[in-house]
């Protein structure tokens, strides 16, 4: 992090910042938990829940070793904080029924005369719902990664994210999951 932070600073303003003041609408699709780490949800709540201090037979959280596909839709504000920084705001759906709703600061930094090479390290907060997915330990979750993209003329970027999801330690337990994300913005 402090490797990223310290390219950043050592870059001019002139490097950082696009000629148009554009808002982006991105959309995308991938895999979430490509890591397979964590704990799924409990397999037989009927059988008297997933407590471990009960004393049923019920089947306590397994293992999760399944990957699912994740949808994403962004919306990046038209304006700059502090001439770098562009609040967005976010929502992640996956196959298996979980979701996410955030929001957070990203940087773009371009690269190239072109200034068509850009990557955008990014930092959310937000709400995450378990689903049939893994289970992260907490309904607030945080969000770092970033993205990589080609920007066309017409300002429409192609490129992949990869992103991080924990609880930075807010629940019992904080297995964390990956997302790889290709994705398509636009212009707004």
């Amino acid at each position: 992090m402090f490797k990223i932070l310290f390219v950043i600073l050592s870059l001019s303003y002139s490097e950082l910042l696009a000629n148009k003041k554009t808002g982006r609408l991105s959309f995308g699709g991938g895999i979430h938990n490509f890591m397979k780490n964590g704990y799924s949800v409990c397999v037989q709540p009927a059988a008297g829940g997933c407590d471990p201090d009960s004393n049923t037979n019920a089947v306590l959280p397994i293992p999760y070793k399944d990957i699912s596909t994740v949808f994403s839709f962004e919306y990046f504000a038209k304006r700059n904080i502090f001439k770098i920084l562009k609040p967005f705001i976010g929502y992640n759906h996956t196959t298996d029924d979980a979701s996410y709703s955030y929001f957070g600061l990203s940087a773009d930094l371009f690269f190239g005369d072109c200034k068509c090479f850009i990557v955008t390290p990014s930092l959310a907060a937000g709400w995450y719902i378990d689903g049939d997915e893994i289970r992260l330990g907490h309904k607030v979750e945080f969000r770092s990664g970033g993205d990589i993209y080609y920007r066309f003329r017409n300002d429409v970027r192609i490129g992949v994210g990869f992103y991080h999801i924990s609880n930075a330690g807010l629940g019992d337990s904080n297995p964390g999951a990956e997302q790889a994300i290709l994705k398509y913005q636009i212009p707004f």
